[in-house]
């Protein structure tokens, strides 16, 4: 699948109940999976499958739309923001993510200030 398509289906894992979030977590995401944003690190899917949980639970109405990705020598940056069902942006970030065998190997959020915050 192209860099692109692989954002995408990993962006909508977020919002997905646990039974449909497995499947799509095997198809885009190597078995040595690591993730890391401001909260702190996982290592492995399952790890990875509990902190969407929890995403879901504190935000059930959000998703993430990816707005550009760019790629190259199998490593990849996408801008994304994370949506309210009202379209209302809650939050706009940056994802990098080392890609192997066409998954998702090493993920790194960052997220941006928010409207308002300043940081000094």
């Amino acid at each position: 699948m192209t860099p692109e398509t692989l954002w995408n289906r990993y962006a909508a894992i977020w919002s997905l109940d646990a039974d449909a979030r497995e499947p799509e977590m095997l198809a885009c995401l190597a078995d040595d999976v690591t993730y890391c944003d401001p909260n702190g690190a996982i290592a492995g899917r399952a790890g990875l499958s509990a902190y969407m949980a929890g995403f879901k639970e504190s935000v059930p109405a959000g998703r993430f739309i990816i707005l550009s990705v760019l790629h190259h020598n199998e490593r990849s940056l996408a801008r994304w923001e994370l949506r309210h069902e009202d379209e209302t942006v809650l939050q706009t970030g940056t994802s990098f993510a080392a890609i192997s065998d066409g998954r998702l190997s090493a993920i790194t959020g960052f997220f941006d200030p928010l409207a308002g915050q300043h940081h000094g």
